[in-house]
């Protein structure tokens, strides 16, 4: 794998991906609002956030990264994933990034299999060039764990889109996800205190 310059291989960039979302310098050094200022929960503001950050991740390792970018659509829905990273070499998308609020509940465990969905479908129209898919989950406060466990059986088992199409997971495919842990402040606002990073398949 060659798309960035410095960049040797998927293990390199797995590894620099994990590195930067584990600790808060990155995300304190280029968005101190969201370590040291603290930011209301207001509207779609963490979201764009969250999104920025990643975006910048891509940049910052030699990729295009585009926001919102739509996968072709070659059947289904629109699907645009929050953040996707093409190779400037290769030019198709290599990593593929959703980002999304998660508040402890069933309901918000559904949401995350939604978003490994839209992952796993818009990798699969991008004719599974995407390598490296990402979803990352924002918390306030104290909340219960996400299901891993049935993350990764989703990807495992698949799915069949509401048009009839069957989804997989693609074989040189790997999955990380991601945590941003806010903590509620005195005034409301949220500051990140913990991020952490794991491959999961």
């Amino acid at each position: 794998m060659s798309c960035a310059p410095g960049e040797h291989s998927m293990a390199d960039l797995l590894e620099r991906i994990i590195s930067a979302m584990s600790s808060l310098e990155f995300i304190g050094r280029n968005y101190p609002m969201l370590t040291e200022w603290g930011v209301l929960d207001q509207d779609v503001l963490i979201h764009s956030l969250g999104c920025s950050v990643w975006n910048l991740l891509g940049h910052d390792l030699g990729f295009i990264a585009v926001a919102e970018c739509p996968a072709p659509m070659t059947h289904g829905l629109d699907i645009r994933a929050d953040s996707t990273w093409f190779c400037r070499m290769k030019r198709k998308p290599v990593v593929l990034i959703e980002f999304e609020r998660f508040d402890g509940s069933r309901q918000g465990q559904q949401k995350l299999d939604e978003k490994i969905r839209n992952l796993l479908e818009a990798a699969m129209r991008w004719e599974n060039s995407p390598s490296v898919l990402i979803l990352s989950a924002w918390s306030k406060g104290v909340v219960s764990a996400p299901d891993l466990h049935g993350l990764k059986e989703r990807c495992r088992d698949g799915f069949r889109t509401s048009t009839g199409v069957n989804v997989v997971f693609g074989k040189n495919t790997t999955l990380l996800f991601n945590r941003f842990i806010f903590e509620i402040q005195s005034d409301r606002s949220l500051i990140i205190t913990q991020t952490r990073s794991m491959r999961l398949l």
